[in-house]
């Protein structure tokens, strides 16, 4: 099992990093068909839904689209958040000097024993204990 960072399904959303698009399209393809199977959180698909409105401005009846769509696939499981995490995710957050979400995300791996993430984030390979993969 291997964790799923937001980066991934906003690469396959918005065709950015264009050069990251094939092989983000191919991860997520392989998970809407249960091929692969990952984990990811809750704050992942509201960070997901936050971008996608804020930043890329989509309307929201495809947002509401994108995300029943992400949360619809075969081999994606979305965990719930630990409150019990908070101030250690915000220790991560100063010490490795990343957002909330992704040090949030570490910890739930680390709860999990998950040792592999697909990201497109290269901060998570501060962290020396995971391995980051991009396909």
């Amino acid at each position: 099992m291997r964790y799923l960072d937001a980066s991934i399904p906003l690469c396959v959303l918005t065709e950015e990093p264009a050069d990251k698009l094939d092989q983000c399209v191919d991860i997520m393809e392989e998970v809407e068909k249960g091929e692969r199977r990952v984990i990811t959180n809750v704050l992942t698909i509201a960070e997901i839904a936050h971008i996608l409105v804020q930043r890329e401005k989509k309307a929201l009846d495809k947002v509401r689209e994108s995300i029943f769509a992400l949360l619809d696939c075969g081999g994606l499981n979305v965990v719930d958040a630990d409150s019990s995490f908070c101030k250690d995710a915000i220790e991560l957050v100063v010490k490795y000097a990343i957002d909330f979400v992704d040090a949030y995300n570490y910890l739930t791996m680390k709860k999990l024993s998950i040792k592999e993430i697909y990201s497109l984030d290269e901060h998570y390979e501060k962290m020396q204990d995971i391995v980051r993969l991009e396909s």
